[in-house]
């Protein structure tokens, strides 16, 4: 995938997570009123925008020979392999809303929240994977703990990274005497985990427009 290409990507998914975002406040469904049925609502329509944009990335996978996009091998969408790729994703949810009780949310209380928390996690930082990279977990492993081998993987370890990283500074507001509506579970987590999304795709259309002008010099 070409920079410039991926740079329009970033910033397509950004505007689209700030619309949605957007679009919540100005109905009764925003976040701060009703949490866990913005977070569903949310993840059903950003999966919908990341699933489609995977279509395309797909594409451009076949027309250059299978793994030109990310740099290493990347199946289609068979059957096995969206099967496998969807309890993948079913896990990382599983494994998010483990890591939040671990990290203090209630174990036998707001259940729901929590679920609504794990599955906005795993829709900003698994799905992209699965969309761009295939069913091979050992692949998403590879690109958020390891060097990126191209400029997808890049972006995948930026927006998964600065998605984690928000929701971690997001909870530390919480346990502050404020009493304030948007300190309750899990409004702040989830707030700076949808900033830290919108800062790494931000991030990342950056440096691809900043690559692709470094390229276009060298050629000069």
């Amino acid at each position: 995938m070409r920079m410039r290409n991926l740079a329009n990507l970033c910033l397509l998914r950004a505007t689209a997570l700030l619309s949605l975002w957007l679009l919540s406040t100005l109905t009764s469904c925003s976040l701060l009123q009703k949490p866990t049925v913005f977070l569903r609502y949310f993840c059903v329509a950003y999966g919908a925008v990341q699933l489609h944009v995977s279509v395309d990335v797909q594409k451009k996978n076949n027309a250059t020979n299978a793994g030109a996009v990310s740099g290493r091998p990347v199946k289609g969408w068979k059957i096995s392999s969206f099967v496998k790729g969807f309890l993948f994703f079913l896990l990382s949810i599983l494994s998010f809303h483990v890591i939040a009780v671990l990290y203090g949310a209630p174990l036998q209380e707001d259940t729901e929240e929590t679920f609504s928390w794990a599955l906005l996690m795993a829709t900003l930082t698994a799905l992209p994977c699965w969309c761009m990279l295939g069913s091979r977990l050992e692949t998403w492993v590879a690109v958020v703990l390891n060097r990126p081998e191209s400029e997808i993987e890049s972006f995948l370890q930026t927006t998964v990274l600065c998605t984690v990283v928000g929701a971690w500074l997001g909870a530390f507001p919480i346990p502050l005497d404020w009493d304030r509506p948007w300190q309750v579970w899990p409004i702040p987590c989830s707030i700076g985990a949808l900033l830290g999304h919108t800062g790494g795709l931000v991030l990342s259309a950056i440096q691809a427009k900043r690559h692709r002008l470094d390229t276009t010099r060298k050629m000069v």
